[in-house]
């Protein structure tokens, strides 16, 4: 192939050829961010069992003499469910303007800081109304999380990288619920107050790990140079690439650089602009599918339904199995994500999350009284797969997708934007589970499967049709991709120049060959 007719797709690497390009600060940081997604899941995992023990719902439910239980009123369980995300709204503001003004590292503390004073206001709580501003003060922790986490991400690790590094923040999301149900399995027949204040009170183990890490944390080069801080964004990134030539790390520079070129950050007029408007599509329509498909469903209300099942003393158990069951999934991820694509991991999932939930939802029309034993674990089955392939596909993918979509110059109002909407639905469909599944409301039980189902089919079209593929592409690239304007479908078969400069710099360097023969450089792709 003559040289002025060389194309090149980003190269096809096995999951061995990726570890390759790992260093010791990747690994630290790898696991340091898991840290931050850590204490995210274990916030969100806790109250799904602490509001189902009788020893919470002691302390701010009622009796219900007809059961001799206590519980909490469905208005209460939705309140302190739901309005938390209001707080996590909050967090998403806060931290992209942070991030921004501050640096990302200054984002991470403030997350920190957030986290200690929200578990420290539950675990003293007296009153309901105390407990739930805890809560809320909490989850602006966890907004901030989903800001940050994927900026930082994206903006560190190298590109063949970035759908393990993008997924590693869904692996220790569910790692931490797996926590979160564990602890709150082992404490549920405590009695007295130590039973729900214990799994909450841990919560402050983790962000004093975070913080006293912190001083090794890189700055983000991209951030740097968008300060004008050359010197330091080369500094950093000789940190992030140890072992890589002094060539490869001023040509990410340079290319970085050109980027940023006479550029300030955009303004929120931008964000909507004919230039980036579809990009920030592209990242709420990620978000968005994230909450609309029904996780809340099973991760917040996962033990009350169980227990509404018939399955009272199997109930945390259950929980304890769908996170076991969640985290191999997204776990999985690592290991296909930047192979396959991202594309045909959200079709996929989203078509087998919306068929088992319509196996519930079928199930869920016949009296529950009727239900034989194999029927109603059909039941907590088509639950515990749907959020098996949640974690294979939406949960992790549509971070990388929202982390790689953004225009650089607006990232952080990008992301903003995108994970205030996906607080929004999440808030809508936390708020309105009790309501559809109790039995004084709409009394839906496992009918609501058919509600998510649907919207799971729904979404599945949708991604079709505008979700691109961005695999393997560096950020640079992506601007390219998007300026083509050509259908987001189509994303995956184009070329770029970036990447064609990239090819030949690696065959110059004798490196280039084994992407070749992996990829095909197939003849007949357009090149952008």
């Amino acid at each position: 192939m003559a040289e002025e007719d060389v194309t090149a797709r980003p190269p096809r690497l096995t999951a061995r050829a990726r570890f390759g390009h790992f260093n010791t600060m990747l690994v630290f940081i790898m696991l340091y961010l898991a840290c931050c997604a850590l204490n995210y899941g274990y916030d969100v995992g806790t109250f799904s069992g602490v509001q189902a023990m009788q020893s919470f719902q002691r302390e701010f439910g009622v009796y219900n003499p007809a059961t001799g239980l206590w519980a909490l009123p469905g208005w209460l369980s939705s309140v302190m469910t739901a309005t938390p995300f209001f707080g996590k709204a909050i967090g998403c503001i806060g931290a992209g303007w942070i991030a921004e003004r501050w640096g990302r590292k200054m984002a991470i503390l403030g997350l920190c800081i957030t986290s200690v004073i929200g578990a420290v206001l539950q675990v003293t709580a007296t009153t309901a109304a105390q407990f739930t501003v805890g809560r809320i003060i909490c989850y602006g922790m966890t907004g901030m999380a989903i800001v940050v986490v994927p900026i930082y991400q994206a903006e560190t690790s190298p590109r063949v990288l970035r759908g393990m590094f993008g997924s590693t923040i869904q692996v220790m999301i569910v790692f931490g619920q797996l926590i979160a149900t564990l602890i709150a399995f082992g404490t549920q027949h405590i009695p007295d107050r130590k039973g729900w204040q214990i799994p909450i009170g841990l919560q402050l183990v983790v962000p004093a790990v975070i913080t006293a890490l912190l001083p090794l944390l890189p700055e983000s080069p991209r951030w740097l140079l968008s300060r004008g801080r050359r010197a330091d964004a080369v500094l950093e990134l000789r940190k992030l690439r140890a072992g890589k030539s002094e060539e490869a790390i001023q040509l990410e520079i340079e290319a970085i650089a050109y980027a940023h070129a006479n550029e300030e950050r955009g303004t929120w007029r931008e964000v909507f602009d004919a230039n980036n408007r579809t990009r920030t599509g592209v990242a709420i329509l990620a978000m968005l599918g994230q909450q609309i498909t029904g996780q809340a469903f099973p991760s917040q209300y996962g033990v009350l339904f169980y227990q509404s099942q018939g399955f009272r003393s199997q109930a945390f158990l259950f929980n304890v199995i769908s996170n076991i069951v969640s985290i191999t999934a997204v776990a999985i991820t690592w290991f296909y994500v930047d192979a396959v694509g991202r594309r045909p991991v959200l079709l996929l999932g989203g078509s087998l999350m919306g068929a088992w939930l319509y196996v519930m939802g079928g199930i869920g029309t016949m009296p529950k009284d009727s239900l034989n034993v194999h029927e109603r674990n059909l039941i907590v089955t088509s639950l515990m797969m749907f959020s098996f392939f949640y974690n294979l596909s939406w949960a992790p993918v549509s971070f990388v997708v929202v982390s790689e979509a953004a225009a650089l110059r607006v990232k952080e109002k990008t992301n903003l934007l995108a994970c205030v909407i996906s607080v929004l639905t999440t808030f809508v469909t936390s708020f309105t589970v009790p309501y559809l599944i109790n039995e004084q409301y709409a009394n839906l039980g496992g009918k609501v499967g058919f509600i998510y189902g649907s919207t799971n089919f729904l979404m599945v079209a949708l991604t079709w049709l505008f979700i691109p593929e961005l695999k393997g592409r560096t950020l640079e690239e992506v601007d390219q991709l998007f300026a083509s304007g050509a259908p987001l479908r189509h994303f995956g078969r184009l070329t770029t120049r970036t990447a064609e400069e990239v090819y030949r710099v690696e065959v110059a360097r004798g490196k280039g060959n084994h992407a070749v023969g992996n990829e095909g450089l197939g003849e007949g792709s357009r090149g952008v």
